[in-house]
């Protein structure tokens, strides 16, 4: 499997955590186990509950990841571009899908099957460690996300999302840092846990006081401590 894109994807490979600081050999092998995935807008991938069989990284493009409840709200846990990766999680537990994945642009996934990425790990004591690693930071941040929908107040939240995702996606322009992502208040309003009235409001407030700006859909951040004070 993906025996013509080894040195095409080798990049791509690079970008993963887990796999930085391993050789080129080692990096190698891990590509020659990887295939191409193109994707069409609101293409799944996965659902929740589904069986775990591959680790995929974003080539190119957008995805969606979401928790659905019982009542049949859902709930956006990330927005993952470029260069980021998932579904490593219920690989290394041997579980089901915790969250469902969806395309939200034309998207291109490098996708890495469980059984050959397990045999790596088994040969690769450095790469099983680093995997553990980029594990525990993911669970950290998940304590954190429930530490602010238990303790941290609505604009609160609504900001730390806001600082989060410029952490993530922002670039610096002549306007401030400004996240590259398009995001609709729904999307927001998903991210925190409320509605999309509540994320309207205090977007507002944010835009009035001079803190964010709003450009087509993308928050640009102004002044971050005056959007600290809401927390």
């Amino acid at each position: 499997m993906g025996s013509s894109l080894p040195h095409t994807i080798l990049h791509w490979i690079r970008q993963v955590p887990f796999f930085k600081g391993l050789d080129e050999e080692k990096l190698l092998a891990i590509a020659g186990i990887a295939d191409e995935l193109s994707l069409r807008p609101d293409e799944n991938i996965f659902e929740d509950r589904d069986v775990a069989d591959a680790l995929y990284i974003i080539k190119e493009g957008s995805i969606r990841i979401e928790q659905t409840y019982r009542d049949g709200r859902k709930k956006t846990l990330a927005v993952l571009t470029e260069e980021n990766f998932f579904g490593e999680m219920a690989i290394i537990t041997g579980g089901r899908r915790c969250a469902s994945a969806t395309a939200q642009s034309n998207s291109t996934l490098i996708r890495i099957e469980k059984d050959a990425l397990m045999s790596c790990l088994e040969k690769n004591a450095e790469l099983s460690l680093n995997i553990l690693l980029v594990v525990c930071r993911r669970l950290q941040a998940a304590d954190q996300e429930i530490s602010n929908l238990t303790f941290q107040n609505l604009p609160g939240r609504i900001v730390q999302k806001i600082l989060e995702l410029g952490e993530q996606f922002g670039r610096l322009d002549e306007h401030g840092l400004t996240i590259q992502l398009t995001l609709t208040h729904y999307d927001l309003a998903d991210m925190v846990g409320t509605n999309r009235e509540s994320v309207s409001k205090y977007l507002s407030k944010f835009k009035k006081e001079g803190s964010i700006a709003v450009h087509h859909k993308k928050i640009t951040i102004l002044d971050r401590s005056k959007l600290l004070t809401w927390c």
